[in-house]
């Protein structure tokens, strides 16, 4: 007579929940490094890219203070009024692009959202074996 229990003895059972468990943490830390070498790659390509568009920008901003600031005393306006106009025109132009750069990583998250569903429903699987006496 059967009754829906099995009788493998406790220390077989613990020993496959335990194997199935590892097996799955391995499938899980493959899925997890796999996610994050998706989610990395954006983020590598865009620092190397905005590295170099800083230096050029840096440099950039150099020859076009001092054009601006020559060019406003040529026409008749004061060293420190020139100055003072071009560092006004110029933080105008940083708080824009600082605000572009922020709304660029809106909704962004680095958070490995599939591993860790994966990884709760592995859980919740092998709670439910161990429930019911059964690791398959």
């Amino acid at each position: 007579m059967d009754d829906g229990f099995d009788r493998r003895p406790l220390s077989t059972l613990v020993s496959e929940g335990l194997s199935h468990f590892a097996s799955l943490m391995r499938l899980d830390l493959r899925l997890l490094q796999a996610e994050m070498k998706v989610k990395m790659s954006p983020i590598v390509s865009s620092g190397a890219c905005g590295i170099a568009a800083f230096a050029l920008l840096v440099l950039a901003a150099f020859a076009m203070v001092q054009f601006l600031i020559l060019a406003l005393i040529h026409f008749g306006v004061g060293p420190m009024v020139a100055c003072l106009i071009v560092g006004v025109l110029l933080g105008a132009g940083g708080v824009v692009l600082l605000y572009l750069a922020k709304r660029a990583l809106v909704g962004w998250t680095i958070t490995p959202v599939e591993t860790v569903n994966q990884v709760r429903t592995d859980i919740a699987a092998l709670k439910q074996g161990i429930r019911f006496g059964s690791t398959q």
